[in-house]
């Protein structure tokens, strides 16, 4: 019995000071990181989550999330959301949640949760992280009327509906200066259609014209209607997106990739529309410029092209090609 009582002494201690070491990692992390139980209860937040909110762990702890706020979080969307991803072991689609909340207002929070399992117990947990999106919707409503506004003949590529490089050149200049007073970095992705001599040997200015067209498509599909997407020359293209929480480059990069794919599978291509892309950030002190980025992008992206292997060998069947 007493040394039960001690392995049982012994078996607490090494689970406070596995708490206090997990606490430690994610007073790192620092989106606002929350766990929570089977019932939606709140085990476990880190500091950017108490000072986000203005609250104090040992008040939260313990309660529910829909308690939290004075009803902020009391949201049916929130909570059905929830139940998906303690039903499903993959990945559920983020969620964007607007309310109220005491203290910092109004507010539009991103949020990204993900199930776990514990290992060796019947219990799961929702980790749950929060993204304070409310600058980024403010700039994509700016942009979006600023784009509508702007949207000529001059600033246009006629061919594909895209910006042209004058639009480019000035809508991207504007958009730096409005991440630069968001506090916010942005990055510039540069993009070349591969095999486009053999695609117009194959199908003709026609047969170029289209792929020119579906990859301004699959771009639209990939980044937000915010974003700068222009295409800058014969077969280039050039996007500026804002950096905003899970909302990465490297998220984009996989979303474009993503998009390549599925545009190919549904239109039954034997080879697929393919892209050499490069990337660019610009700094923390925003001291960065447009041209300096695009440049560093163009050059990443020729970096990409050079370690493809005969990247002009397979270029897509395209319609009216008599493929």
């Amino acid at each position: 019995m007493i040394m039960n009582r001690s392995a049982l002494i012994r078996s607490r201690l090494r689970f406070a000071r596995m708490c206090e070491h997990i606490r430690a990692i994610l007073d790192t992390v620092r989106e606002p990181f929350v766990v929570l139980d089977g019932d939606f209860r709140i085990r476990l937040v880190n500091k950017s989550f108490c000072q986000t909110f203005h609250l104090s762990p040992k008040a939260i702890n313990g309660k529910g999330l829909d308690a939290l706020g004075d009803g902020a979080w009391k949201a049916p969307a929130l909570h059905k959301w929830l139940d998906s991803v303690f039903a499903k072991r993959s990945d559920i689609p983020d969620i964007e949640l607007a309310g109220l909340y005491p203290i910092i207002g109004q507010r539009t929070m991103l949020l990204h949760a993900r199930r776990v399992e514990i290992a060796g117990a019947s219990r799961r947990i929702i980790l749950l992280t929060v993204d304070d999106i409310t600058i980024r919707k403010q700039a994509e409503s700016a942009m979006g009327k600023l784009n509508d506004s702007l949207k000529n003949d001059s600033m246009t590529d006629v061919l594909t509906g895209l910006y042209n490089r004058r639009g480019y050149d000035i809508l991207s200049q504007h958009y730096m200066d409005l991440a630069h007073r968001r506090g916010k970095r942005i990055f510039v992705i540069y993009a070349d259609l591969d095999g486009m001599k053999k695609i117009n040997d194959q199908g003709g200015h026609p047969g170029g014209d289209q792929a020119l067209m579906w990859t301004a498509d699959i771009l639209r599909k990939t980044f937000r209607k915010s974003d700068i997407i222009a295409r800058i020359g014969g077969d280039e293209f050039a996007i500026v997106a804002m950096e905003n929480g899970h909302d990465s480059a490297a998220i984009q990069m996989g979303r474009l990739q993503a998009n390549l794919k599925r545009h190919a599978v549904q239109n039954h291509y034997a080879h697929a529309i393919s892209l050499s892309v490069g990337v660019a950030r610009s700094n923390s002190r925003g001291t960065s410029s447009i041209e300096a980025l695009t440049s560093e992008a163009d050059a990443s992206m020729y970096v990409d092209k050079r370690g493809k292997q005969g990247p002009d060998s397979a270029p897509p069947k395209l319609l009216g090609s008599g493929s």
